[in-house]
């Protein structure tokens, strides 16, 4: 057997989607610029750019033969002390 709604279901559901349908009207606009917003953050204007050639080398014009030196590192004699004396002041 099929179940029906009745008519006072039926006007309630009515009234309500006249509601909705009326504060839409109103939020349409900050809906819109909501929208806007969220589209432009999730693909930003620099996406629609077509990308520069820089030339040869792709990186600011660098050689990928160039290489850099290691360091030489040395150590600093601190002025700290000994960790087993006591405390200078306390």
């Amino acid at each position: 057997m099929k179940q029906r709604y009745s008519i006072a279901t039926y006007v309630i559901l009515g009234l309500a989607l006249i509601g909705v349908a009326s504060k839409a009207l109103t939020l349409i606009i900050p809906i819109l610029v909501f929208g806007v917003i969220f589209l432009l953050y999730k693909y930003p204007p620099s996406r629609w750019r077509k990308p520069a050639f820089t030339g040869k080398g792709g990186a600011g014009g660098r050689s990928k033969d160039r290489r850099t030196r290691n360091a030489t590192f040395r150590v600093i004699d601190g002025n700290k002390g000994n960790s087993d004396e006591p405390p200078k002041y306390h």
